[in-house]
This record gives C-alpha cells, sequence and structure tokens, in this order.
C-alpha cells in the first residue's frame, strides 16, 4: 500500500495508528453527557505515561499529509478520553512527525484479517432502478475522507452547526440525503475534540 492508502484507511476508521511515547503526561479519565448536549471530562488520573498511544483518524491524515501534527488527545474506549496535561502552559501538544507512526502488531493482523474477508466475500447484487426495498447504506467512508479535505483547505467551520450544514450540503450534491441527527452525531466528537484544542491554545 501507498501512504496515501494508509491515510485512506485510517481517516475511514478501517486502520488505527499509533505512536509510542516515552514519559508523556497523560490525563485520562470518563466523559458524561449533559443535559444540554454538550459532553464533560470527569479527570480521574494525571500520570506519566510511556508506551503506545492509539492516534485519532483525523490526527493521521494530518501526520500522514502534512509531515507532521500537534496532537492533544488520543484514542480511549468509548465513554473515556486520554489527552495531554501539563504543568507548564508552554506545553500544550505533542508533536507526532510521519515517521514516528507505528502500526500496533495485534492492528496489523486484525486489518489483514478483515481485507480477507472482505476480498472473500461475495459481490453485493446489482441495484436495480425504482426497486423496492431499503435504500442502500451512505457511503461513510467517502463521508470522512471529504471532512479531512474540507478541514484542510477550507479550514474548520465557525461552529458545529455548520460543519454539519456543510456536510448535508456536500450529500445533497451526490443526491442524497441522511437524517440531521445522523450527521450530527458523526460529526460531534470531531468537534468536541477540536473545541477542546483550541482550549487548551494560550490566550
Amino acid at each position: 500500500m501507498t501512504e496515501l492508502d494508509i491515510a485512506n484507511f485510517a481517516i475511514a476508521g478501517e486502520l488505527t495508528l499509533s505512536v509510542v511515547v516515552v514519559r508523556l503526561p497523560l490525563e485520562e479519565g470518563s466523559v458524561e453527557e449533559m443535559e444540554d448536549g454538550h459532553f464533560v471530562d470527569i479527570p480521574e488520573r494525571q500520570h506519566w505515561f510511556t508506551g503506545t498511544l492509539d492516534l485519532w483518524p483525523h490526527d493521521v491524515w494530518q501526520v500522514m499529509t502534512a509531515g507532521g501534527h500537534d496532537v492533544t488527545s488520543f484514542r480511549a474506549d468509548q465513554g473515556r478520553y486520554r489527552s495531554l496535561w501539563s504543568r507548564d502552559a508552554d506545553t500544550d501538544a505533542f508533536n507526532v512527525p510521519r515517521d514516528r507512526l507505528v502500526l500496533r502488531h495485534v492492528e496489523l493482523e486484525r486489518f489483514e484479517a478483515a481485507q480477507e474477508v472482505a476480498a472473500a466475500a461475495p459481490p453485493p447484487p446489482p441495484i436495480r432502478v425504482g426497486a423496492r426495498g431499503a435504500a442502500p447504506k451512505y457511503d461513510w467512508d467517502e463521508f470522512w475522507c471529504e471532512v479531512a479535505v474540507s478541514m484542510q483547505f477550507d479550514g474548520m467551520p465557525a461552529s458545529q452547526a455548520a460543519m454539519v450544514r456543510r456536510m448535508e450540503d456536500w450529500f445533497a450534491a451526490r443526491d442524497q440525503h441522511p437524517d440531521r441527527s445522523t450527521v450530527k452525531k458523526k460529526i460531534a466528537l470531531l468537534w468536541r475534540r477540536h473545541q477542546e484544542a483550541l482550549a487548551r491554545l494560550p490566550a
């Protein structure tokens, strides 16, 4: 695979890349949703972490396409978070250069097994125009690729609602119209992580 292939698999959520760190100041905790729909981090532990941390798809894309990227949080289990903490106000991000990316052995085996299953699966039946039945699923892999590319070239929208509208326009151009709540749910985690990163920037 080319580096672009790897980046595309990563942004689509099909391949998780990681970075090895030594004594990185890390905060871990749980995430709770408030009544107004906002998410709040509940810190549980601050410690110096040495080992391998998984990266978010959008961070991997930035690292691989730009050659490096400042990261403020890392992938965690559902309902959990992992992010940087520091007593030094000047240390608010961890720079990950492209040559520091690694692929866990267990993730490589999982990915290869998934590709073998996909290759062995029979092709889907053709869709008959005007046929009744469930509509085809939306292509969320293409969705995330478009999110990454639009962020890189058009910048981050001013609000989560603006990002939702941007992606609704993208779907509409493809003559597709998923429910707005579905698009908003897809965007919510990315937007929250972006806001967390902005909050850590020096005033």
